[in-house]
């Protein structure tokens, strides 16, 4: 009825309608907006109230995603302004998902898998990739915001905005497959050590976590029960430069642009200099002391284990649609970072991690695995006690392998699941998928 009142004006009339309409002098168009509950908000992104891209892949891609303001259809008019009947309209400004976007490399399942088990990490990041091409099937942060609520995220101490799979942490035993691959390189992996529970440098003691030691250490051993003390001698043993070399081909201490306007952040190395010092030698070698990564930063690693020694740089972004013409995005092409034989020699002691070592708990009921665990020092303290990260990196299937998972927990004492649980669970879930 207020429809029919307005005609009698002469014009055109718009309105919004439930449902699309098939008669003749009406013309339906569809209006897309974005909804609140957007898988991966944090790396997707949101717009503002003038629909500009406020973060993510919505502002980093805000010159295609970006809709008019208006949009306009035009009649035929004769010369006192009457429209003329048996001229169609002519919709002018008409976006659809088909005309201009960005098709990301996520996997809907995969992505709902990890959003549903990063609710155990309290403070934390997951991120799920392609092992094959390091392409990102699923990432999530935490903790969660709500968009309708901005304010109250903004206000909130413990940071949800922030994407944490972006941020650069302490990254801890994670990185000693790292330190094994350039002993591989170097012919070092039949390298032992007999660990006591510690070890003498200049003058401090390093101790290993097991501190009645684990006697005598082969690396696969070494790293199936992450031995600190079997670390810091074989790190010694390699010397600086080729763990140096080894971290810097993997990318270790870069930034990694994801796609377009969005990259990690670089983290941090130690300097050739700093490595002299064989206290600071000795840390690098288990992942402490200043070396930082973001969980995206460790795909590279693991990805070049599952893949023969092979990994691209990991991207979140398949393609872009501008005008209906679509763009694919350039992965690049490979880096070869070790030996295929090197690559063969990881997985078989990070299977072992698995099957006998500290991540037993990461075990998958499913399907077979090899990954790595870490608990790293952060050096900031909360009521006297310092607060430690923990991490699980790994890949399945152990034959062929198809998704690295990469697991951190900003805080282990806000974790309700180990990550080494949460992997397990994510393996079994994705395994199961139809």
């Amino acid at each position: 009825e207020n429809v029919l009142e307005r005609l009698k004006n002469g014009k055109p009339v718009t309105c919004q309608v439930k449902q699309k309409i098939d008669c003749e002098g009406i013309i339906c168009t569809e209006i897309y907006e974005s909804d609140i509950n957007i898988p991966a908000i944090h790396t997707v992104g949101y717009t503002n109230s003038d629909n500009n891209g406020v973060n993510g892949i919505q502002k980093a891609y805000d010159d295609i995603l970006k809709q008019s303001d208006s949009l306009y259809i035009r009649y035929a008019c004769d010369g006192k302004g009457r429209i003329l009947s048996g001229i169609a309209p002519e919709i002018l400004n008409q976006s659809t998902p088909y005309s201009n976007g960005v098709v990301t490399t996520i996997d809907i399942n995969v992505q709902k898998i990890a959003e549903s088990s990063a609710d155990n990490l309290g403070l934390g990041a997951i991120v799920v990739a392609d092992a094959k091409t390091s392409k990102i099937r699923a990432i999530v942060s935490r903790p969660n915001f709500n968009l309708n609520d901005i304010q109250q995220a903004l206000e909130n101490p413990a940071s949800p905005m922030f994407n944490r799979a972006l941020g650069a942490y302490n990254v801890g035993s994670i990185f000693k497959p790292c330190v094994a691959a350039a002993g591989c390189e170097n012919n070092l992996q039949s390298f032992t050590y007999n660990c006591t529970g510690s070890f003498e440098i200049i003058d401090r003691t390093f101790r290993c976590h097991e501190h009645k030691g684990h006697g005598q250490s082969d690396m696969n051993f070494a790293i199936a029960n992450s031995c600190n003390t079997y670390f810091y001698n074989f790190a010694f043993k390699i010397g600086k430069n080729p763990i140096l070399r080894c971290a810097n081909a993997l990318n270790f201490g870069k930034p990694i642009k994801i796609c377009e306007n969005i990259a990690t952040s670089k983290g941090s190395m130690p300097s050739e200099e700093n490595l002299e010092n064989l206290a600071h030698l000795a840390n690098f070698s288990i992942g402490q002391g200043v070396l930082t990564a973001s969980p995206i930063s460790m795909l590279p690693l693991y990805c070049a284990i599952a893949n023969g020694g092979e990994y691209y740089i990991p991207s979140i972004v398949e393609s872009t649609i501008k005008n209906g013409y679509e763009t694919k995005y350039n992965i690049g092409s490979p880096t070869k970072a070790f030996s295929s034989e090197t690559a063969q020699n990881l997985k078989t002691a990070l299977s072992l991690v698995i099957t006998d070592g500290t991540g037993t708990l990461a075990k998958p009921q499913t399907v077979t695995a090899g990954g790595k665990t870490a608990t790293a020092q952060t050096g900031k303290f909360e009521n006297g006690t310092e607060i430690n990260s923990s991490w699980f990196c790994g890949f399945f299937p152990l034959e062929n392998p198809k998704y690295v998972v990469i697991i951190f927990s900003e805080d282990t004492k806000k974790q309700t699941k180990s990550c080494a649980e949460i992997f397990a669970e994510i393996a079994d879930k994705i395994t199961l998928l139809p």
